[in-house]
Order: C-alpha cells, then sequence, then structure tokens
C-alpha cells in the first residue's frame, strides 16, 4: 500500500524530481521504491525519455483505479468541511474558447474576491488527450457539450442551450426568416476540420447528414460573430452566446433554424475517483451556482 502513492505521484509528475518533491522523499528514495514497484508488476511501468518518465500501457491501465483509492481514503481522512477563504489550491478546466469567454472573467473575479488562495488553469478542448489527461490527474473539469463516453466518468447538466442562425445586420441578401435549401446553400462560417470535437452545430447536423456550404473554417466559436458582422457568412452558435455583454454591441442580428433541432446541453464532467473530494465537490457546485449569471 506505501508503494501505491508514489506510483501515483510518479504518474501525476511523470517526473521522477518533481515527483520526489511532492512526496517529500529523496530521489533515491523515489528510485527504490519504482524498482519494487517494477518487480510487484513484473512491468517496467516507465520509460526513461529526454522529456522525464513515459508510462507503459501496463501503468496507464493501472492507474485509474490507484488513483480513485487513494482518493477516497483521503477523503475519508479530511475531517473538516473545505474552507474555501482560506484553502490554497489549484483547479484546471477543460472548456470550449466560447464557454471561456462568457464564464472565465466572471468567474475569476468571484474568486479573486471570496476565494483567493483558489488558482484556476484554463485548457483548450482540442486535444484528444483530454480524456487521458483527466483519468491521470493532469485534469480537474471538462465543459463541454459532449459528455466523456466512459463509465469512469461522471456527468451533470450545467445549462441547455438553443442554436441560432447569426446574421451580420448589414447583409440585406437575408430576411427575416431562412428556409432550409437556403440554409444548406448559404456560406457558412465552421470550425476547423482538425477539432475532434466540432462546434455544437456539427455535432447535430452530423447524424442527419445535413448539407451546409462552408467556406471558411477558424479554430474559435467566440470569434463567429466578428467574422459574420463583416462578411456576408452566416454562423451557428449557442443563443445564450449572442445574448451576453460580449456581444451584444456587435452588428450581428439572431434568426431560427428552418429545421427542427434539439437544444445543445452543456456539461460538466469529471472523473468519478473526484466525487467525493471536498474541493473538487465545492468547485463544481459554484460553477453550478454562477453560470447562470456569468457573462451577461
Amino acid at each position: 500500500m506505501n508503494l501505491l502513492p508514489i506510483f501515483d505521484a510518479l504518474m501525476l509528475e511523470q517526473n521522477l524530481t518533481r515527483a520526489a518533491i511532492k512526496l517529500h522523499m529523496s530521489q533515491p528514495a523515489v528510485s527504490a521504491a519504482l524498482k519494487r514497484l517494477r518487480a510487484t508488476y513484473e512491468d517496467e511501468l516507465f520509460i526513461r525519455t529526454a522529456k522525464g518518465l513515459r508510462p507503459t500501457e501496463r501503468a496507464l491501465s493501472l492507474h485509474p483505479s490507484i488513483h480513485q483509492a487513494l482518493t477516497t481514503v483521503r477523503s475519508g481522512l479530511q475531517q473538516t468541511p473545505f474552507n474555501y477563504r482560506k484553502a490554497e489550491q489549484e483547479f484546471s478546466i477543460v472548456m470550449p474558447d466560447v464557454v471561456e469567454t462568457l464564464m472565465i472573467p466572471g468567474f475569476s473575479e468571484w474568486l479573486r474576491e471570496y476565494a483567493p488562495g483558489i488558482k484556476l488553469t484554463v485548457l483548450p478542448d482540442e486535444s484528444e488527450m483530454t480524456t487521458r489527461m483527466i483519468s491521470n490527474g493532469e485534469v480537474d473539469l471538462i465543459i463541454d457539450y459532449l459528455p466523456v463516453e466512459s463509465p469512469n466518468y461522471v456527468t451533470q447538466p450545467i445549462s441547455e442551450e438553443e442554436l441560432v442562425i447569426i446574421v451580420g445586420k448589414h447583409n440585406k441578401k437575408i430576411g427575416n426568416a431562412i428556409s432550409e435549401k437556403s440554409f444548406q446553400t448559404l456560406p457558412q462560417v465552421s470550425l476547423l476540420r482538425g477539432n475532434p470535437m466540432g462546434s455544437p452545430m456539427e455535432r447535430l447536423a452530423r447524424p442527419q447528414k445535413l448539407q451546409r456550404n462552408i467556406c471558411l473554417r477558424i479554430p474559435h466559436l467566440s470569434s463567429f460573430p466578428y467574422v459574420v458582422s463583416t462578411t456576408d457568412l452566416i454562423g451557428v452558435v449557442p443563443a445564450r452566446m449572442m445574448h451576453s455583454a460580449h456581444y451584444k454591441a456587435l452588428p450581428v442580428r439572431m434568426l431560427k433554424l428552418p429545421m427542427a433541432f434539439p437544444k445543445v446541453l452543456l456539461q460538466l464532467t469529471w472523473h468519478k475517483s473526484q466525487t467525493v473530494n471536498p474541493a473538487h465537490r465545492w468547485v463544481r457546485e459554484k460553477i453550478l451556482e454562477l453560470y447562470p449569471t456569468l457573462g451577461k
């Protein structure tokens, strides 16, 4: 059992020196523990590289259950409630750029006033490594329009949002409504193909095989209104985005989609090993509480 926290630290840090510092141990002691771990699991577990330690497939498969067990034990030992006013802790959150634009300024301001020791690191949702990062404990939370499809993760809805078409006010070719045929032929802005998740519209349109005339692909959904406001392109975005203070002043109008589409669900996802962690639970509850008012 004493070897498991060392294995967990090596997985999280993937660097012998940083793991030793985190564990308050000497490097030789951590190296000796790693030798015992290798003998116990009959696997190399970590390969030395120029950048540090690279976990083997065996180590990657072992870590989620070990990390969860250690988290449960540590949470059980923590008898006092999480004191956010005095706590010193950092949380990393993966989210789309548009959610970052709407949420982070207000949330960061709230933390600075009421929980000054709580720090945030925001990561883009463009990496296919996201699920592995959260499994390894490198990421605390994911906020996105699609849940992580895995029994190891827990998902909770944040808000349900309607999709709308955005059109530049200068665009006189388009009236107060768009037909389905026109929607499929009008020039549109969309997200880069390299984005593995895609925009909310693309995720809903994909199963229906809806044809769209994509003339411009850009990396950030939050830039759609600026592009639309100065071109003849149209775009599809969550309506809440356009009701925010960030975009109200732009010369852009909203139109309803000509076809029936379900609302998109913005969701909060975390590894189930963190469910009972008091600090983790606090930041999740605070996001759910504040999100409806952020960005307005």
